[in-house]
């Protein structure tokens, strides 16, 4: 049994094909958020969130996220989910990206460098440095 729950949390963290680099084990970070339907346009699936080390700390003091702070919002089965969403703090502002499973990888398929009005017009109206789950 011991076995088995080790070798589940190894394949969680596990990096899943496609995903930018800093992404690498999200799901060994800080889990912000336990399964829920957090409805909203990523509404319909069980979601899980997850911050970098940069963004669990600074949530504790309960201020705005600093740069370099990551958030990733999976749907579905964390080692195998149907999206990821992903908030990256940088010096001009949050940038996303949302991934969804394409050929056994996982493809930009919102957001990006061509996509961030279709993230931001949505998370511009949340009241926590557009973040709508806080921990």
């Amino acid at each position: 049994m011991v076995a088995g729950m080790i070798a589940l949390a190894g394949a969680v963290a596990a990096n899943l094909p496609g995903l930018r680099p800093e992404l690498n084990g999200f799901t060994a970070w800080t889990k912000v958020s336990s399964p829920k339907d957090t409805g909203g346009p990523h509404a319909g699936l069980s979601k899980v969130v997850f911050a970098n080390k940069i963004a669990s700390d600074a949530w504790k003091k309960k201020g705005a996220l600093p740069l370099g702070s990551i958030v990733v919002k999976t749907a579905g089965a964390i080692a195998n989910p149907t999206f990821i969403a992903v908030m990256l703090k940088q010096k001009s502002g949050w940038y996303y990206e949302e991934y969804f499973p394409k050929g056994g990888r996982y493809a930009v398929g919102a957001g990006g460098p061509d996509g961030q009005g279709l993230c931001s017009n949505c998370h511009g109206d949340a009241a926590n440095d557009s973040l709508f789950t806080r921990p």
